[in-house]
């Protein structure tokens, strides 16, 4: 296992609330809530403490939220569950795979789909207003480079009907006035694997698309504990935020300083200013980023290179190629709560050396 002070990937350490919690939960047999009795109707209380915490934190209603085992698959129906073929889709070059996946089912099926287009800044540039009935699906920031969207100015600049919202880079994003899905995901606030939220407000629009002959929204597969261990981590994790915000910011500004005046060739996806401070990705001209992942995972610095959405097939990133920079030496930096100055300083030295000794 990697140590966590070497850990500046994606993947962020379980939370130790949701550990201490998961370490009594599953030693416990869990009826199932829908079911009639003590032990459901004990379940079925602690289900929805979980759900009203986990909303309260996200800033929507208990009664929009739905629990899927399968965050991965909340992309899927957040946007579907609002397409029909005679609606539009849009979305943009930075999206997930998953999102283009979606628009190529909705082609198929007889839809239309717009892709727009992103600035070297990797924001979003409006090219229409939308006519007739439209699906937006946008994130509100990009999970690979940290670049966050305006995405109230831009669902005035395109006015679509429906807005869908991909909000797993952060649950620190604030909701634009119109949405009517979202999803999020656990991880992002050091909660276990295998928990999406998925925020439905506009029960009326939005349609199961998945085959069912029942009223549910979802499958309703999710583990209760894994659930209880997510609420309790996003509480903690927000607390937590409350103290690490400024100074996870000053470390990016740091990084970003430093490679830069290193003159080592080093491109940096985004400005600060409206990025997630917690994601860094570089690009490092001249040089191979699985080669670099290995020799400073040989110094014990683990980090992520390739697209965050085929990262295990080491992939070119598309959303680096949207904002026209190179990415054959993609890196991408993740900086976790508790993270040092040293760390940071020492990841550094070796980004350096290890880019000095590439070439």
């Amino acid at each position: 296992m990697v140590r966590v002070t070497g850990n500046f990937t994606s993947q962020s350490p379980l939370h130790p609330a949701a550990k201490a919690l998961l370490n009594d939960a599953f030693d416990q047999g869990w009826a199932d809530p829908r079911k009639i009795g003590d032990d459901s109707s004990r379940t079925a209380i602690l289900r929805q403490e979980a759900i009203e915490s986990l909303a309260t934190n996200l800033k929507v209603l208990p009664s929009e939220i739905e629990i899927i085992g399968e965050p991965r698959l909340g992309q899927h129906l957040s946007i579907s569950g609002l397409l029909n073929p005679g609606r539009k889709l849009i979305h943009s070059k930075v999206d997930r795979k998953s999102v283009f996946a979606v628009g190529e089912a909705h082609a198929k099926s007889g839809g239309s789909v717009e892709v727009l287009e992103v600035n070297s800044e990797g924001q979003i540039q409006p090219s229409f207003k939308a006519e007739n009935e439209t699906v937006l699906a946008v994130q509100g920031a990009n999970i690979e480079t940290g670049i966050k969207q305006n995405v109230n100015a831009l669902v005035d600049a395109i006015a679509p009907t429906y807005v869908a919202l991909d909000y797993s880079a952060s649950p620190m994003l604030d909701l634009p006035n119109h949405w009517d899905s979202a999803i999020f995901d656990a991880t992002t606030w050091q909660g276990p694997a295998g928990i999406g939220v998925l925020a439905i407000r506009n029960a009326n629009a939005w349609k199961n698309p998945l085959p069912n002959l029942g009223i549910r929204r979802t499958p309703e597969s999710s583990s209760l504990p894994l659930l209880l261990a997510s609420a309790v981590a996003l509480d903690a994790w927000l607390e937590t935020e409350k103290v690490e915000a400024t100074r996870i910011c000053q470390l990016n500004s740091k990084i970003r300083n430093e490679l830069t005046a290193a003159q080592i060739g080093i491109q940096i996806a985004g400005r600060l200013e409206k990025s997630l401070a917690h994601t860094i990705t570089i690009n490092v001209a001249g040089c191979v980023g699985e080669d670099l992942v290995r020799q400073l995972n040989e110094l014990r610095f683990v980090l992520d290179s390739g697209s965050a959405c085929t990262a295990d097939q080491m992939q070119p990133s598309h959303v680096l190629a949207a904002l026209g920079m190179e990415s054959s030496g993609n890196l991408r930096i993740t900086l976790h709560h508790g993270v040092t100055d040293l760390e940071v300083s020492q990841l550094i030295s070796a980004i350096i050396s290890v880019v000095q000794q590439s070439r």
